[in-house]
């Protein structure tokens, strides 16, 4: 081998052995430096940001959808009691009705849908009255037949509409009950003859007072005859004792006669006078006085009162077997258990109302913030329906509509007409305004409130480089994500800053002591 080889070889070695004993040099430490490196490090904190968010908490309950208002219809009593009652039409199932469509026809006779929440109480005959008879003429308005004023009296002008009302549908309205026709004639029998008693006695006492008043007359016109007869006998005296009572001279033969004859004159016609009022008076007596007529009046007044009556009762009647009322319109037929020809027995149909209804409930504490016309957000995840709807109805107590003794119960109507939801169990989010804010507020999470020794409440906002400043907090509504609302009483908090929320433990990094490594 030659020197030079020989001097690699030497260099090689010597710069090996330096290498290694350098990495050896790095990867063996002393036990206080591995005790050194083996503390763990700080701590981090652990921050979220200020949000500027609305918060509500939702009532969240289950329902049950349906279409509304399952009815069962019977067979009505017929208006004409002699008709058999044969079924002559009826719809089809699946039909929907619009009010005051016919719902079905027996023996001919319509029974008209209509729009209401009660019952006829009876057959309406002309002036009765009653709640039933203003939703009659409800009704009768909406669909364009003028019932005049809606008072809850079946006077004549809702007679006449109900007159229209069966004749626009091609049918003819009931015809008045005969025998209240012959009550009509015998109250105008009475009438008749009441007016003849009064009119006699009114005769009667005409002429008593024309003949009264014929010798009242004659017996003044007799007193004016004898004041002017003693006027002509006082001036005939005067001019008897010589003296004219004109001119204050010895009366002439002449004077004297006509003085004579002026009295004789007034003479005759007292004596005309004396015979007048005796024949006046004498067919005054035979007359006789005046008659009291009041009791006659009163008679007639009652016997009008009475034919009123029974020609108010002689009109258009409304049977309760041919009007019925439902709440919603159009109603759907569900089921028809009967066909043309058959004999109408105690079941007709089934019916709903066309639109859904939910039947859901809530917990009685829940109960107190919903209130009728609440909207609420319905869903049906598997088939992908989320739809809008409103609180129709709430139940007056706990208990009722067969819901639980401590819920009560809730109606809601969906926006929209799904016929899909139909017998389908859905979710329903009811956004309580008196558990929500009126706007957005700051909100931190539950995480970030701690409280002090003195019991405020405070949250750790962390700064810049790291330091951390408190700032005194009230708490307010919290949200079903774990939000709450915070209002500032003493310092500073903004949308945005970082609040703490906790401490990340960060892992100490594993040290190994290893020996040399091989050569």
């Amino acid at each position: 081998m030659s020197r030079r080889v020989i001097l690699v070889l030497a260099l090689l070695a010597v710069t090996t052995a330096a290498v290694v004993g350098w990495v050896a040099g790095t990867r063996i430490k002393s036990p206080a430096q591995v005790a050194s490196e083996a503390e763990p490090p700080e701590p981090s904190l652990i921050t979220v940001p200020v949000a500027s968010v609305v918060i509500a908490n939702d009532v969240v309950v289950r329902g049950t959808v349906r279409f509304d208002e399952p009815e069962s219809i019977s067979a009505p009593q017929l208006a004409v009691p002699e008709l058999s009652p044969v079924v002559t039409w009826v719809p089809a199932v699946g039909d929907e009705l619009d009010e005051g469509s016919v719902l079905f026809e027996l023996a001919g006779r319509p029974t008209f849908a209509l729009q209401g929440d009660l019952p006829l109480f009876r057959t309406v005959l002309p002036g009765d009255e009653g709640e039933d008879i203003a939703q009659l003429q409800t009704a009768l308005h909406r669909l364009g037949f003028d019932p005049g004023v809606i008072d809850g009296v079946y006077g004549p002008d809702t007679e006449a509409a109900v007159r229209v009302f069966y004749t626009s549908n091609g049918y003819e309205p009931i015809d008045p009950d005969p025998a209240l026709l012959q009550q009509v004639d015998v109250a105008e029998e009475m009438v008749d003859a009441a007016r003849d008693a009064y009119n006699a006695i009114r005769s009667h006492n005409a002429v008593a007072v024309a003949a009264q008043q014929a010798a009242i007359d004659a017996a003044s016109a007799l007193a004016g005859a004898r004041d002017e007869l003693e006027v002509a006998q006082q001036r005939l005296a005067e001019a008897q004792s010589g003296t004219h009572p004109d001119t204050g001279e010895p009366p002439t033969t002449s004077e004297m006669a006509a003085l004579e004859e002026t009295v004789a004159g007034k003479e005759a016609v007292v004596a005309k006078r004396q015979e007048q009022l005796a024949s006046a008076q004498g067919e005054a007596d035979a007359i006789g006085p005046p008659q009291d007529s009041s009791r006659e009046l009163a008679a007639l007044n009652d016997a009008k009162e009475d034919l009123a009556v029974a020609w108010s009762q002689v009109g258009v009647p409304v049977p309760d077997g041919e009007f019925m009322f439902f709440r919603v319109f159009p109603i759907r037929i569900d089921r028809v258990a009967v066909t043309r020809g058959d004999i109408a027995g105690a079941s007709m149909m089934d019916v709903s109302g066309s639109r859904l209804a939910i039947d859901s409930a809530v917990s009685v504490d829940e109960a107190d913030l919903i209130e009728e016309g609440h909207r609420v957000r319905i869903e049906l995840s598997r088939l992908d329906i989320e739809l809008g709807g409103t609180v129709e109805d709430k139940g007056d107590r706990p208990g009722s509509d067969g819901v639980a003794a401590d819920e009560v119960y809730l109606e809601i109507l969906p926006d929209e007409v799904r016929a899909e939801l139909n017998n389908t169990n859905v979710k329903i989010t009811i956004p309580v305004a008196a558990r929500s804010t009126s706007g957005e507020v700051l909100a931190v999470p539950a995480a970030a409130l701690s409280a002090t020794a003195s019991g405020d409440t405070i949250v750790t906002v962390e700064e810049e480089g790291g330091t951390t400043r408190d700032v005194k907090v009230k708490p307010g509504l919290s949200a079903p994500g774990g939000l709450v609302e915070v209002t500032v009483l003493e310092g500073s908090l903004e949308e945005g800053d970082r609040v703490v929320v906790g401490l990340r433990q960060p892992t100490a990094p594993t040290t190994t002591i290893e020996g040399p490594a091989e050569t």
